[in-house]
């Protein structure tokens, strides 16, 4: 354990309602997984820079991650701003549609709905200076099944009262930012894993010949996958000694069916693994809706840097893709906080 949480300020959102895997999740916490501690941290890392971004907190403050299914929350104490990001969802503040992907305020009071995802998978809700919590090995990321980071260990529930830090400093004019490609991927980057060897040369083609569905069997740990191109076994190599594994590495058990190994992977693992996901296409796989076809494209890892550097670029730049957000006056509930008036003209 670490220190205490930041300073709360006067402010918590209090839950209402909470789905099945809403969780409090950051950037994570890497080079613990020699100790047998995985690194965690958000399935969806542009969304969490997305939604950083639009409310000015620093680029890894941690997120409530939803997965398909919301949140309902009230605001007690100050007024504050949120944002949200990541698989569209229907957002209301007192039944007032909000539109996804923006920064909003959110007077004492108010509640914020989030509904099911639309399209995709893991949706983002965030805080103007973020929540305060106690860092665990230097992450507030939440890992459920050891039962550590977050909010005491647990996922976000009904009743819980989720503390603000008190040092917010944000602008109340909202603003947007538009939907990311990625989200609509049909192809994710490969490139060959630690083990591909081990697989016949017609079980790699046929990853790479054949589309591939998420399943319904999928949680923050893994997601298997689907295909009419029959088994991908390997002929040997079932039985090898358990080594470290890679986020993105696509592990196929004994069965022929093969795993994606996503943020919450075991840090070791025996199956043998086909290939791993490029780094820059981790969102797009973590975010695939269930039951959407997709194929695999082998990438070299020079191909593969490439892409990185340029998706690094890309976060790096996404202020600049920041666009004031236009609402009707009817629409704004506390339109006579707002200075509509500014300076005075004096006539000739």
């Amino acid at each position: 354990m670490e220190g205490p949480p930041d300073q709360p300020g006067s402010t918590t959102l209090n839950v209402l309602e909470a789905g099945p895997g809403v969780s409090l999740q950051d950037a994570g916490r890497p080079g613990y997984q020699r100790f047998g501690v995985t690194e965690g941290g958000v399935m969806d890392r542009w969304a969490l820079a997305e939604v950083n971004v639009l409310l000015g907190n620093a680029s890894d403050s941690a997120v409530l991650e939803m997965i398909a299914i919301g949140c309902s929350l009230t605001v007690t104490g100050e007024p504050i701003m949120m944002a949200t990001s990541g698989a569209e969802m229907e957002l209301t503040v007192d039944d007032r549609p909000m539109p996804w992907r923006s920064s909003f305020r959110v007077e004492p009071g108010q509640v914020v709905r989030c509904g099911y995802a639309r399209s995709n998978t893991y949706s983002y809700l965030q805080v103007a200076g973020g929540f305060s919590t106690a860092p665990v090995m230097g992450s507030c990321s939440t890992h459920s099944r050891s039962g550590f980071g977050g909010f005491s260990g647990s996922l976000v529930k009904a009743g819980d009262e989720l503390p603000v830090k008190g040092s917010a400093r944000f602008s109340t004019q909202p603003q947007q930012l538009l939907t990311a490609d990625y989200l609509a991927s049909d192809t994710i980057r490969i490139v060959w894993g630690t083990q591909a060897d081990v697989f016949s040369a017609e079980v790699r083609d046929a990853l790479l010949q054949n589309e591939f569905c998420v399943s319904a069997q999928r949680d923050r740990m893994g997601a298997r996958l689907t295909t009419d191109a029959g088994s991908l076994a390997a002929e040997t190599g079932l039985s090898g000694v358990s080594d470290a594994v890679l986020i993105g590495d696509i592990q196929v058990a004994g069965d022929g069916v093969a795993t994606v190994l996503l943020a919450d992977r075991q840090p070791t693992g025996g199956y043998p693994r086909i290939a791993t996901v490029i780094t820059a296409d981790l969102d797009a796989i973590s975010q695939m809706q269930s039951g959407i076809p997709f194929r695999f494209e082998l990438v070299s890892a020079a191909q593969a840097v490439d892409a990185l550097r340029q998706r690094m670029h890309s976060l790096h730049n996404l202020s600049a893709s920041l666009v004031g957000l236009t609402r009707q006056p009817e629409d704004i509930p506390d339109l006579l906080s707002y200075n509509l008036i500014d300076g005075v003209i004096a006539p000739r």
